[in-house]
């Protein structure tokens, strides 16, 4: 039997270091680990001194390395970076490969500073496209003349074709890797926003069972004193005694108020659903309150789309407008920006329909934002408030499926962010 010829043995070993080429780089969809598989063979497989693989930078275009043989990291990444960026350009530019056996006797290449500042000899490049991704895989040795031909070439060419294949898969997992990790990264806020609700939630509904209780012990003794005190304002003519027992009644009255509101917070309520026009609501509360605005020189600004159509309770909306105006107002009486005081109210149609209020007050730090809407919280003085306004208000807001999102910085004001689901037709 005849010995096989150098070039059968040549083109058999090719062959051989091929199939073992795509084998490898089709067990990895790691992008970096492919392309240092793909180093490894162009350089073992056609005996190079020195290979590098560049890929050009998404938006910019500038060609990057990203996997090196026979060149430190410093050397990469520094300026003496020694590779002939003549002949990379050409592949780049004319997507051929090329191949000099002979860079400095290359017409093409001989006046090129880089081939003759580093000497280079044989030379072998080839374009590597990847989608809308291109590089070059680049190989040369400064010694050797004619280290590379044509066979060397083809055999280059045959395991870019793979390496593009393994680069796409690669390039498609890691966009779908950090899809997966966006969403789940969503899913972990998604998840916390809403156990912080049904934290609060359940906080509201413990808090109320007790306010009712409270409510109901308190209610009859004030009932008492209130009749009691009525009685004694008939019996006796002396002013001063009379004033004294009116300021009791007015305390008394007001204790009552208190007892009011507490039923209300904490009796369940049944949200009477009728198509609401949530521009028209702010616009009739705006009205109301403006008296009271201008005393302390607030301008209000509006924008108020047409079409802003929700499903829900008229009186208990008006309510949710009227504590979120009536909250600016205080917390920009307390204050004198550079730009005077500004209310901003707008409303936004669409899907959700979008409400905000801002203003240019004196904002809350984080303490104070994450405690608002928590029953009997203020930050007012004694006999200012008693902390129930915003906590009635989310409960209302609950109800109608709203979704209230607060930005406040200290100095700086704060916005009131309500979404509701639209009204279906």
């Amino acid at each position: 039997m005849s010995q096989p010829s150098e070039n059968e043995s040549l083109e058999r070993g090719h062959l051989e270091l091929l199939l073992r080429a795509s084998r490898l780089l089709s067990s990895s969809l790691d992008l970096q680990q492919v392309l240092d598989t793909l180093m490894d063979q162009a350089v073992e497989v056609l005996g190079a001194e020195r290979g590098l693989i560049l890929i050009q930078a998404p938006g910019t275009g500038q060609l990057v390395p990203r996997s090196a043989r026979g060149l430190d990291i410093q050397t990469i990444v520094g300026e003496g970076f020694r590779f002939s960026r003549g002949v990379v350009d050409e592949v780049i530019r004319t997507g051929n490969p090329l191949l000099t056996s002979d860079a400095l006797e290359d017409e093409r290449f001989r006046e090129s500073a880089s081939v003759n500042l580093y000497s280079l000899r044989s030379v072998l490049c080839v374009p590597l496209r990847s989608g809308k991704q291109q590089g070059v895989i680049y190989l040369d040795n400064r010694l050797t003349r004619g280290a590379f031909g044509e066979s060397e070439q083809s055999l280059l060419e045959a395991i870019a074709g793979q390496a593009a294949v393994a680069m796409e898969n690669a390039i498609l997992y890691e966009q779908l890797r950090e899809m997966h990790e966006a969403s789940m990264e969503r899913a972990r806020k998604e998840l916390a926003e809403t156990q912080a609700q049904l934290f609060q939630s359940s906080k509201m509904a413990a808090v109320g069972q007790l306010a009712a209780g409270v409510a109901h012990e308190i209610n009859n003794p004030l009932g008492a004193i209130s009749l009691n005190i009525s009685s004694l304002t008939k019996v006796t003519s002396e002013p001063e005694a009379l004033r004294k027992l009116n300021s009791v009644l007015q305390a008394t009255e007001r204790c009552r108020n208190i007892v009011l509101r507490l039923l209300t917070f904490s009796r369940p309520q049944e949200t009477l659903e009728e198509v609401v026009d949530l521009s028209e609501t702010l616009s009739n509360t705006l009205e109301l309150v403006a008296g009271d605005l201008g005393r302390f020189s607030i301008t209000v600004q509006t924008q108020l789309e047409k079409g802003c159509y929700i499903l829900g309770d008229p009186t208990e909306l008006a309510q949710v407008v009227l504590n979120f105006i009536l909250n600016a107002r205080d917390a920009l009486a307390e204050v004198e920006p550079a730009g005077g005081r500004v209310l901003q109210i707008r409303c936004q149609a669409g899907n959700p329909v979008l409400m905000e209020v801002q203003d240019n007050g004196k904002g809350m730090p984080e303490a104070v934002k994450t405690r608002i809407f928590e029953p009997f919280f203020t930050t007012k003085p004694v006999g200012k408030g008693v902390g129930l306004g915003l906590s009635i208000v989310y409960q209302i807001l609950t109800r109608h499926g709203a979704k209230v999102d607060i930005n406040s910085r200290t100095d700086q004001g704060t916005t009131f962010s309500v979404k509701f689901p639209p009204c279906e037709d």
